[in-house]
């Protein structure tokens, strides 16, 4: 998928595409979104999984607008010997119906190394991706799975480099300015956390 690997490039650099790292490694104009009231991390009945989509897709919206964007899926692979989630389901099941393809993988350097010989290996990533337009409700299986963490990390980035990333719990947005930060903590107050950092 070298569209993708282009334009991920271009508005992105060498970050890797999962909402919490790029959150990690201080991508400027971060926001954060709770999914439901009261910051409740799991919707437990048919009227919080309304709430959340609502959010959501008003989020998702006013982010990707109506149109061209790309979903993005990304998962860990599993080390020689080891056996875990990976190996017995399939991580790209709730995106499979979207043509995902492979774009590239990373590393995630977090493990041995000369100063630390007893850590973990860098794990390899994967990163697939699929150009498709977004439209409020297209996607609201997807997004349930993704709350119930039923699926991989996955997020849509806009043609200006955007990205809507929801996870369980909440939305991560990466945006292209300040001024759009601004313009979205103005609209939806009540959505945003209460803790000092904004997590």
């Amino acid at each position: 998928m070298e569209p993708f690997k282009q334009a991920w490039k271009h508005f992105h650099a060498a970050r890797r595409p999962m909402g919490w790292m790029l959150r990690n490694e201080g991508v400027p104009n971060w926001i954060r979104f709770h999914s439901l009231p009261q910051s409740k991390r799991y919707a437990d009945t048919d009227e919080e999984r309304a709430i959340l989509l609502a959010r959501q897709n008003a989020l998702a919206t006013e982010v990707l607008n109506v149109g061209p964007c790309w979903l993005v899926q990304t998962h860990w692979t599993t080390l020689p010997g080891e056996v875990d989630w990976a190996d017995q389901h399939d991580p790209f099941w709730a995106t499979r119906e979207y043509g995902l393809e492979y774009a590239f993988e990373f590393l995630e350097e977090d493990g041995a190394d000369e100063d630390d010989p007893g850590g973990e290996p860098d794990r390899p990533w994967r990163v697939h991706a699929a150009p498709t337009d977004w439209s409020p409700g297209q996607f609201d299986h997807l997004l349930i799975s993704i709350a119930d963490e039923k699926a991989g990390s996955t997020l849509w980035m806009g043609t200006d480099g955007a990205i809507f990333a929801p996870y369980d719990g909440g939305i991560d947005l990466f945006l292209s300015g300040p001024e759009a930060v601004e313009l979205l903590r103005s609209r939806h107050p009540g959505w945003l956390s209460d803790h000092p950092l904004g997590l």
